[in-house]
């Protein structure tokens, strides 16, 4: 004859596994709790940690009242709570411009990250809409992706409301703007 299932644990839980650490109380101790505060005297020298078993009403009462740093010296709770060591050391500062010392250099040594100053290559067309996407930038049609990109920024700047005192008699002209960008940056003559 089959054995019927034991009742499913919810996360956290232990079902009648244990009598509720509670004094006088007859419930089962489905969740389980710490002795004491995790440290040196939480984990003992051999064996694993010790556990409380406590039922839902009293574990609730008993992460009220818990307290990490309960009987430690403000020293103790200084060092608990300080950042890891590499936190006290100097961060370096990042380049600049990684880029600056020219493309071969930027690459890696694997060639993964390797990329391309021209944007596109020498005699290749441009698209009807591409022209038209770098005429509303004011840009030439010899115009590099990080130039569109420049002019782009720029123009974004001097046609946004927030740079206009929350004025809106620009969106059109930065909405027209945002769209040419898009064409351009999506276009395959100027992926890098």
């Amino acid at each position: 004859m089959d054995e019927p299932p034991k009742p499913r644990a919810k996360a956290g839980s232990f079902p009648g596994e244990h009598p509720c650490a509670h004094p006088g109380c007859p419930e089962p101790g489905s969740y389980r709790a710490p002795v004491n505060r995790p440290g040196s005297s939480f984990l003992p020298p051999s064996g694993p940690p010790r556990w409380q078993y406590f039922c839902l009403p009293h574990v609730r009462a008993f992460n009220a009242q818990w307290n990490w740093f309960d009987g430690m010296s403000q020293d103790e709770i200084w060092d608990a709570q300080s950042p890891a060591p590499t936190w006290e050391r100097e961060t370096r500062a990042f380049a600049a411009n990684a880029f600056a010392a020219g493309p071969d250099r930027a690459a890696d040594a694997l060639g993964v990250l390797r990329w391309k100053a021209a944007s596109r290559p020498q005699g290749s067309a441009l698209s009807r809409e591409d022209r038209q996407a770098l005429a509303k930038l004011g840009l030439e049609e010899t115009a590099t992706l990080p130039q569109i990109k420049t002019r782009y920024r720029s123009l974004v700047r001097r046609y946004h409301p927030d740079a206009n005192a929350g004025s809106r008699e620009h969106e059109a002209k930065l909405q027209a703007l945002t769209e040419a960008h898009t064409q351009l940056i999506a276009s395959p003559r100027f992926k890098p």
